[in-house]
């Protein structure tokens, strides 16, 4: 590019810069443009960076020494750059080395002169162009050069404003405003050329889920900001473990996916997996209000897993889910047999109605008993479904499938009804033992559920004492909402219903539970039962169980026996009372009288 004769600027250069849309060749047309108007050697170009610093973004022409001092960002008040950007104008020098800008690396580079100008958009300096010779200049910049100088810094300004302008757009397509992690959309982006590279590399790659176990109580609780300020914390303390090549994603609400690309063997997955779930193990709130966090994580891996992008995020998914309902805070890496699970779950969902109209819902009954003598003191009423089809199901295979839905508040009511009409038959025998019911995760949010209760128990064909009646709630689900599962069992406990917390143990400091809620009992889970004889640590956790329960004037109970020897080291411990194999196992009504009253 040079000048016309009459001194004005080459229109064809011109025209070139402003159709140039790309910004890398933007920038070589207008610094070759600029150093030959000049009769400079090159020209290079340093953004702005936060804070306070500046970093070579492009160069023109200029030597491979020169370019080797930009490896990294420096100081925005070092050098000419410095002066020209905080002077917010041109400064240019013809004899570097002399000048009180001059650097000792540049000077050693070779640099004679230089020109510095500030780059302005939207009154913000974005950037500094920098033209530089190597030799001795043979003009200074005249009027002419002035106006030259400023048109093409402004055209370089207006090119990385547009620049920047489409990159947030860019970012904003591809990210979560709120976290800043990945959408889905960059996620299935990465996702799907990671496959190809796994495959090439003969590598594998995971994909992973996880949400929050109890983030509905952090919104409902601390508010929706607090809720928020958790997600920002997630992806942090994710982002803190894992690779610049991995990609962390907020799918929606509280939950994640994670891609782990280039993997060699299942151990760095799993490694992964539980420094995440140890990090993201938070007390979130406020001085006064914290709330225990975990996490539920499903997980599947490429190419032993060979379905598509989305198949391997529904897999994940589908663990995730099974990790949920088996307690949460837990992880599960997916297998075949999830996914006929979820879609056996699909048909149940839809055939459950179908299941209370025609009478396919039974009671089984386990005897609670005195532990020392064998005697039977009460009984609990477990759920089960004659189905047409697959026989007799447990809850186990059928629960999960109605969990949180309108139907479980429907198997509630005809747990009830069945429940008093038990006892009814029971009394009419002249047998006066009580009866144990457990209730879902829904009615625990229910706030009619109690109001519910005290109308069955009024319309009730014979006159039963409440007190017969006792109600257990699993311990993961009554923590989940301490406020709402405190309120429920007051509300029972004032009809004269009794209330036990089931699965004692498994819960996020359980003991601070025997406390917070007003219960008549624990139920020790099997799990710490069936491992007293092998474990002194679960002896250890049954024994303080128990030894904390009677100092709160709460009866203690253990599920699970299976064994004499369990049996004994209980008696040992002062526990009491407890159910299990060893007396009985779940028997229908008509069994339960010929073996057990």
């Amino acid at each position: 590019m040079g000048k016309n004769e009459s001194g004005s600027i080459d229109t064809d250069f011109l025209h070139r810069l402003v159709r140039e849309l790309d910004i890398g060749r933007f920038f070589h047309i207008a610094a070759e443009g600029l150093a030959t108007h000049l009769g400079a050697d090159g020209a290079a170009l340093m953004v702005c960076e936060k804070p306070d610093r500046l970093r070579y973004r492009f160069f023109h022409g200029l030597p491979a020494p020169y370019q080797s001092l930009a490896a990294h960002s420096f100081s925005d008040r070092l050098g000419l750059a410095g002066a020209a950007l905080h002077a917010r104008e041109p400064i240019f020098v013809t004899d570097y080395a002399k000048s009180p800008y001059a650097l000792p690396e540049y000077v050693a580079s070779g640099l004679k002169a230089s020109l510095c100008s500030p780059v302005m958009a939207d009154g913000r300096v974005l950037a500094i162009l920098a033209v530089s010779w190597f030799h001795i200049p043979k003009r200074l910049p005249g009027p002419a050069d002035t106006r030259m100088i400023a048109l093409i810094t402004d055209f370089v300004g207006t090119a990385l404003h547009r620049y920047h302008t489409e990159q947030r757009l860019r970012e904003l397509a591809m990210h979560d405003p709120l976290t800043g992690a990945a959408n889905r959309n960059l996620f299935f982006d990465r996702l799907n050329h990671a496959m190809t590279m796994a495959i090439r590399r003969e590598r594998l790659l995971a994909v992973i889920t996880f949400d929050i176990d109890n983030f509905k109580m952090i919104n409902d609780k601390l508010g929706h900001a607090m809720g928020d300020a958790l997600l920002l914390e997630v992806r942090l303390r994710v982002q803190d473990l894992i690779r610049a090549s991995d990609t962390l994603a907020r799918l929606g609400g509280d939950e994640f996916a994670l891609l782990l690309e280039d993997v060699n063997r299942y151990a760095e997955i799993e490694t992964v997996i539980e420094r995440i779930r140890q990090v993201l193990r938070i007390r979130w709130g406020t001085a006064t209000l914290q709330i225990a966090t975990s996490i539920s994580l499903g997980f599947t891996v490429y190419p032993v897993d060979t379905g598509d992008d989305q198949t391997l995020l529904h897999h994940a998914d589908t663990a995730m889910y099974d990790a949920k309902r088996a307690g949460g805070n837990r992880s599960l890496l997916f297998t075949n047999a999830m996914a006929l699970s979820a879609a056996h779950k699909g048909d149940l969902i839809l055939e459950f109605g179908r299941a209370l109209e025609q009478g396919e819902l039974v009671l089984y009954y386990q005897p609670m008993v005195e532990i020392a003598t064998g005697r039977v003191i009460s009984a609990e009423g477990l759920i089960r479904w004659r189905h047409p089809n697959h026989g007799l199901l447990s809850p186990p295979q059928f629960m999960g499938a109605i969990e949180h839905a309108y139907n479980s508040l429907k198997l509630d009511a005809w747990v009830i009804a069945e429940a008093l009409a038990t006892l009814a038959r029971w009394q009419a025998r002249g047998i006066m033992k009580k009866r144990h019911i457990n209730l879902s995760t829904s009615s625990i949010e229910n706030h009619r559920f109690c109001e519910t209760l005290r109308r069955t128990l009024a319309a009730s064909f014979a006159a039963i004492d409440p007190h017969s009646l006792g109600i257990e709630l699993v311990e993961w689900s009554a923590i989940q909402d301490i406020d709402a599962a405190r309120a429920l069992i007051m509300d029972c406990r004032a009809l004269g219903v009794s209330v036990a917390l089931d699965d004692f143990g498994t819960g996020y400091a359980s003991l601070q539970h025997l406390r917070s809620l007003p219960i008549d009992s624990i139920k020790i889970d099997r799990g710490f039962v069936g491992e007293l004889t092998r474990e002194p640590a679960d002896r250890i956790l049954v024994q303080s169980m128990i030894s904390a329960a009677q100092a709160f004037g709460i009866e203690a109970m253990a599920e699970g026996i299976e064994t004499e020897e369990q049996n004994q080291l209980l008696i040992a411990m002062g526990c009491k009372y407890g159910q299990g194999y060893l007396f009985a196992p779940p028997l229908t009504e008509e069994s339960l009288w010929v073996t057990c009253f």
